[in-house]
């Protein structure tokens, strides 16, 4: 029988942690380990109503810190480049800096960072980013361009807000993808006579769409969000100012275009004009397209139907340089156009670029080749007029 105020016969653990004893005056059974946390031996009494209870929470305890998922509350916790991208990331959206269809993009690009994201951001050298990027060449791109513009932005907040005094990425240029990079071509006449003779004859689920991105220059993104009140049949004009995009949990939502050059009103012919007239029908409002279900289509869904419509009815000439994508339809306008004269500045406007160098970089091929056609046109246009300089 114990006695008030004290201790039953201590019973040493396996692990030589200490002992087991009973408090009389907690009525309960207490037991300490010593633990290795944040480089330190720190010392820990536990408690528990069973001496089962007591030695499962050391057992516990000893998993936890060798998985270093304990803090010594004695020492400041780290700041990580994940503790600081997430507050930025979270502060952004909450400042409405940006939509919630970038803050998925952040969130996502954040999760290929996860080798490097749990360090402290104070210990990061030059070296540990250059290793992270190095594994990851084989990455597109696009994704190492996110990935490295997210890392910067968070070590220029780290300075910003006086955590550290130099980025160990300010020498350090834009690592490049081993992956081949084959630029997006658009459809050749031939290729695009096909496709349009598929669209308009065979059932191809949303063929509307894909045509009117392909006689608009219009993003299947911004088709997917017209409404019927964006179109004015009098003016005969398409106002675009909303695209389809991924929202929270990966729901489709739609957006207000970002840029201001991308909020345009597009002009369209009579036979345009007919065709979306018919895709209008008897409809007074609302989204012009909708999917089977009575829903939101979002690009992914277009982006299958013509994948397989492509490769259904073999449209393709194989011997074509160049990768073909859905977002092939508006390049397929917009060289159709450059084909037929028009102007940079007009394509501009059209497309709804921000700069007219995003229209002469993505086109430069195009553009290149009908200049020098131009070129030998005016050339023999002087000589038929005796005009020479030799």
């Amino acid at each position: 029988m114990k006695t008030k105020g004290t201790k039953n016969k201590r019973m040493k653990l396996p692990h030589g942690d200490g002992s087991i004893y009973f408090i009389e005056s907690r009525n309960r059974y207490a037991g300490q380990v010593t633990l290795i946390i944040d480089g330190d031996k720190l010392r820990k009494t536990v408690y528990g109503k069973t001496e089962k209870e007591v030695k499962d929470i050391i057992r516990e305890l000893h998993i936890q810190a060798q998985a270093g998922n304990l803090h010594n509350p004695k020492k400041p916790k780290p700041l990580t480049i994940y503790d600081l991208a997430d507050k930025m990331i979270e502060e952004q959206l909450m400042l409405n800096e940006i939509r919630q269809s970038s803050y998925d993009r952040k969130k996502s690009t954040f999760k290929m960072l996860s080798a490097i994201s749990d360090m402290d951001i104070k210990a990061v050298t030059e070296e540990d980013v250059i290793t992270f990027f190095s594994e990851c060449l084989d990455y597109s791109q696009s994704c190492i361009n996110k990935m490295y513009q997210l890392l910067c932005a968070v070590f220029n907040k780290a300075i910003r807000k006086g955590i550290i005094e130099i980025s160990p990425m300010c020498d350090m240029k834009r690592p490049k993808s081993k992956q081949k990079k084959i630029p997006i071509r658009a459809l050749t006449i031939d290729e695009q006579i096909k496709l349009l003779h598929i669209l308009k004859t065979e059932d191809i689920l949303y063929s509307e769409i894909m045509l009117l991105s392909m006689f608009t220059g219009m993003r299947i993104g911004e088709c997917c969000a017209l409404e019927v009140e964006d179109i004015d049949f009098v003016e005969r004009t398409i106002s675009v100012s909303k695209t389809v995009s991924r929202g929270e949990y990966g729901t489709t939502v739609i957006n207000e275009i970002k840029t201001e050059a991308g909020m345009r009103l597009l002009y369209i012919n009579e036979d345009v004009a007919d065709f979306v007239s018919e895709c209008v029908g008897d409809k007074e409002s609302g989204l012009l397209f909708k999917s089977t279900t009575d829903k939101l289509i979002t690009t992914n869904q277009v982006n299958s139907s013509y994948s397989k419509a492509v490769e259904d009815f073999n449209i393709l000439d194989q011997s074509v340089y160049g990768k073909v994508d859905l977002h092939s339809l508006r390049h397929t306008y917009a060289t159709r156009c450059i084909e037929s004269g028009m102007p940079a500045k007009v394509l501009q406007k059209l497309l709804g670029h921000t700069d007219i160098n995003i229209t002469l970089n993505t086109y430069c091929s195009v553009f290149e080749k009908y200049r020098n056609e131009h070129l030998a046109v005016a050339d023999e246009y002087m000589k038929a007029n005796n005009l020479a300089i030799a």
